[in-house]
């Protein structure tokens, strides 16, 4: 597995423009993807203005197929665009380790 970190810091109460435009315009993009696994957006605690993107891929080689469409820089371009103070930067990790909470049987709890 794959993880894509977007580290986001937004202007002053953009917070929310930020939330619809990664719920609308980006991810819907992104998750048509193949490979594509899951995609969080964390918003910090204690402070308002910054937030991490978490998308989750089979793969690097998922990854590395939509950059050659161009269409992910295009959608990391129309955030800027609608928000032309943010500031965004992006790391990528293997995920060596992953593990899943036990589901509770039927009944507990």
């Amino acid at each position: 597995m794959y993880a894509q970190v977007t580290f986001l810091q937004v202007p002053i109460d953009q917070m929310p423009l930020l939330n619809d435009l990664i719920e609308s315009r980006y991810l819907p993009i992104v998750r048509q993807r193949p490979g594509f696994k899951a995609g969080y957006l964390l918003a910090q605690v204690d402070d308002p203005e910054t937030a991490q993107l978490v998308l989750f891929w089979d793969n690097q080689a998922s990854v590395e197929s939509f950059n050659r469409t161009g269409m992910l820089q295009a959608s990391l371009h129309a955030l800027t665009a609608e928000m032309p103070d943010l500031y965004l930067r992006r790391q990528g990790y293997t995920v060596p380790v992953a593990v899943r909470a036990i589901a509770e049987p039927a009944g507990v709890g």
